[in-house]
């Protein structure tokens, strides 16, 4: 996990802070949280746009100098997120976020903002319909705790729109990830039984339809894989 005995991993360490960090962290942003909460709850606010300042309110928090790379070019108004998102790059993090916030912003993405954790039936639900899920943990946000003991709030967010990246790119093939997920969810209840009782498959059944985008191919192959070491017939097995 990217949060380990006071070691941070993964994609997004550079803008990382130590847990024992994020209390301090929560009360100086934490009026800010407040407003945008409100803002967004009553819809004043887009879930794309307030994505946008939820990066820009902590990246400005944890990089004091240079927090936007503006590959050769004057840096926008913050105001005009459109613009701004076409021409800055974030600091520390894969370019994988920011083209996400773009095309969710300009509509071409559909990601929706929820604030709790979905489960991973929800995630598989949503992925067959075509849409992706990405959450903003208030609750921990404004405490200044890990979400489920991983990530902090602003990092899972940054989890899960790089995650809806993977989803929507087209060299990955976005519509046959959308099929694949789609018999995935019209079968589920074929393997209900086995994931109640194999605990091993259901951890890796619940990463291959929540946590896993890939080209469908890998996706079959992992499928496949996992079923048969369940000794679950597959399509290729009998």
């Amino acid at each position: 996990m990217p949060h380990d005995n006071g070691r941070i991993y993964g994609s997004f360490k550079k803008i990382c802070i130590p847990e024992l960090e994020l209390k301090k962290e929560a009360e100086l942003i934490g009026p800010n949280l407040l407003s945008l909460k409100t803002d967004w709850e009553s819809g004043h606010i887009s879930d794309s746009l307030l994505s946008f300042q939820l990066v820009l309110l902590y990246l400005e928090r944890r990089v004091k100098r240079h927090p936007f790379l503006r590959m050769g070019k004057p840096l926008p108004n913050r105001n005009e997120s459109k613009e701004f998102l076409e021409v800055v790059r974030f600091y520390g993090m894969p370019d994988t976020v920011r083209f996400a916030l773009w095309k969710w912003h300009i509509g071409e993405w559909d990601i929706r903002l929820i604030d709790y954790n979905p489960s991973s039936l929800e995630m598989l639900e949503s992925q067959s319909l075509g849409y992706r899920y990405s959450t903003i943990s208030w609750d921990d946000a404004i405490s200044g705790s890990l979400v489920e003991g991983k990530r902090d709030a602003f990092e899972h967010l940054l989890h899960d729109l790089a995650h809806a990246y993977m989803f929507f790119r087209k060299d990955y093939d976005f519509e046959g990830q959308k099929q694949f997920f789609q018999k995935m969810y019209f079968e589920y209840p074929q393997y209900e039984s086995a994931l109640e009782t194999n605990p091993i498959f259901r951890t890796k059944f619940d990463y291959c339809i929540s946590d896993m985008n890939s080209h469908p191919a890998h996706l079959s192959a992992y499928w496949n894989a996992i079923r048969r070491e369940a000794g679950i017939p597959t399509e290729t097995n009998g």
